[in-house]
């Protein structure tokens, strides 16, 4: 039984190292920290998100958000929001409708 549990875990293990260290895990994490941005921002609510991918010259993650209005009212516009770290993707460090 003791063994059966440690091939469990040690399974588990290998297979969050492999999605992890493949990109998907951090994909995922940037969207939805991207998209907990978005929701405390002005019209946030508005936004769909489109894509995330790995900026290597920044090294981390933009995600591309579509439909929202721009500071003139207008709708379907498009926002940007980098996250930081390639695999640890936690951070929101630029955000295209408010670089500063």
């Amino acid at each position: 039984m003791k063994k059966k549990m440690t091939f469990i875990i040690g399974a588990v293990c290998v297979i969050v190292l492999a999605l992890w260290f493949s990109d998907i895990l951090p994909k995922a994490i940037a969207e939805s920290v991207a998209e907990k941005y978005m929701e405390n921002q002005l019209y946030g609510e508005f936004y769909d998100v489109e894509y995330a991918e790995y900026s290597p010259a920044h090294d981390s993650y933009f995600v591309c958000f579509s439909g929202g209005p721009n500071p003139e009212g207008e709708m379907g516009t498009t926002r940007h929001v980098g996250v930081y770290y390639r695999y640890f993707p936690f951070f929101v460090w630029y955000d295209s409708i408010n670089p500063g």
